[in-house]
């Protein structure tokens, strides 16, 4: 009963500002703030698209993701241009923090303006040179991708694939792989994981992997696209020997989209090449060593405007990870319990994952197939009219077969509750 009531009263709220902004061509209030649409707008829209928090409907996608109001209020403050000593001091800080999350000790940290499928290009740019050959893992529709960018630079690949969607690569093919190479004389100079590819919710083996190829091919450099996993996957740099990781900023880091994060191992920033040789000018890392290394000395520095109001945000959402706690590994921590949480209710409805076992899906999403009798049409458009957004399947060999929760960051550690009544609504609308 109670849920009913809620739902036509938020569905009330909508239809109400739906035609208050019908009615209102003029100025839009939100906020106490008024605001007057250009005249090229066909719909006027109140600022942030909803005319309150209640009609807005909460994000339980893979990114990006509800955000914490402190890392929210430090994105909304006024501008400052990139030369201010605060912004200064937040850059620092926050590249300072990286290290920490991804824990690592001499790691030299990136943050550029961008998503983070441009750590693709900085990877095939900066780490494949001519001649040099990738060994690449795939696990679902964004290792693919990450493919099509080695393709589009011409590089030397080999592709171990997943034998279906939800299942891993083989770590005996990538070990044999490996061998091989360098039996050959041509060991591969890099191997590329996705640490947990959004389409399928495949959690990587890192760990066992990157003992594998530390043993069968140490000069090969660890790459790890971790866009989905970083810093709610457990991920130990140094311990691991992991040579790079790219991710963004927009999913279990919690802040905005709009950053570009990546950080190099010592002897990956060896290897190299000078930055003529590199066929990129805005991801070339050595075009952003000393712009990142000014910053961490707390001096000004420049190649490319940062974004400013995201870096600020950032500082804020860094340092309530590492106030988890048990630091970092306590956030690892709550991720897993929040994922055992999720995974028992599912299992209660009689919800299957795509992913061939639990054990191999990850702890910040789940790829959940529809219940038989059961299609898109009939659970996602009702679960946005419940207040909900979650994400359709999009892996192109199953996608209709599947939907995607995402429970990373604030959802999880701030705001539970938003996640426990999302699994209500669900049970509702599958007629569980």
């Amino acid at each position: 009963r109670w849920l009913h009531l809620r739902g036509r009263f938020k569905q009330g709220i909508e239809r109400m500002a739906l035609r208050a902004s019908r009615v209102l061509r003029g100025s839009v209030v939100a906020g106490g703030v008024a605001y007057t649409p250009g005249s090229r707008q066909r719909f006027p829209l109140p600022p942030g698209g909803y005319t309150c928090e209640e009609t807005r409907p909460k994000l339980f996608i893979p990114g990006p993701i509800e955000f914490s109001p402190e890392v929210l209020h430090a994105f909304s403050r006024g501008s400052r241009a990139h030369t201010d000593a605060t912004i200064i001091e937040e850059f620092g800080q926050s590249l300072e923090m990286l290290r920490e999350c991804f824990l690592t000790k001499d790691g030299q940290p990136f943050i550029l303006s961008g998503s983070g499928a441009m750590g693709w290009d900085a990877v095939a740019t900066n780490l494949l040179m001519p001649g040099e050959r990738g060994l690449v893992l795939s696990s679902g529709h964004f290792s693919d991708r990450f493919i099509d960018c080695f393709v589009q630079y011409k590089c030397d690949i080999t592709i171990i694939d997943a034998p279906r969607p939800g299942t891993r690569p083989c770590n005996i093919e990538v070990e044999k792989a490996l061998s091989e190479a360098v039996k050959a004389g041509k060991p591969y100079k890099i191997i590329t994981i996705t640490g947990v590819d959004t389409s399928t919710a495949v959690l990587a083996d890192l760990q066992k992997l990157c003992e594998i190829t530390r043993s069968v091919s140490p000069t090969t450099l660890i790459v790890v696209d971790a866009v989905c996993s970083a810093i709610g996957e457990e991920l130990r740099m140094d311990e691991w020997g992991i040579d790079f990781v790219h991710t963004a900023s927009q999913k279990a880091i919690g802040v905005p989209a709009g950053l570009g994060i990546m950080i190099a191992s010592q002897r990956c920033m060896a290897s190299l090449p000078s930055k003529d040789k590199i066929p990129n000018s805005f991801v070339n890392l050595q075009n952003w060593l000393p712009v990142m290394e000014a910053y961490e000395a707390r001096k000004p520095s420049y190649f490319a405007t940062p974004a400013t109001n995201t870096i600020g945000a950032l500082r804020v959402g860094l340092d309530q990870i590492l106030a988890t706690p048990g630091g970092v590994d306590g956030y690892f921590k709550q991720h897993r319990d929040c994922a055992n949480m999720v995974r028992s209710e599912l299992a209660g409805m009689g919800l299957k994952l795509l992913t061939e076992t639990p054990a191999i899906a990850s702890n910040l999403l789940s790829c959940v197939r529809y219940p038989e009798g059961k299609k898109a049409t009939e659970v996602l458009p009702e679960m946005k009219k419940k207040g909900w957004i979650v994400a359709a399947g999009l892996h192109p060999k199953c996608a209709n077969e599947y939907f995607r929760i995402g429970h990373m960051a604030y959802s999880t550690t701030g705001r539970v509750n938003y996640l426990e009544r999302l699994l209500i609504d669900l049970k509702t609308v599958i007629g569980r």
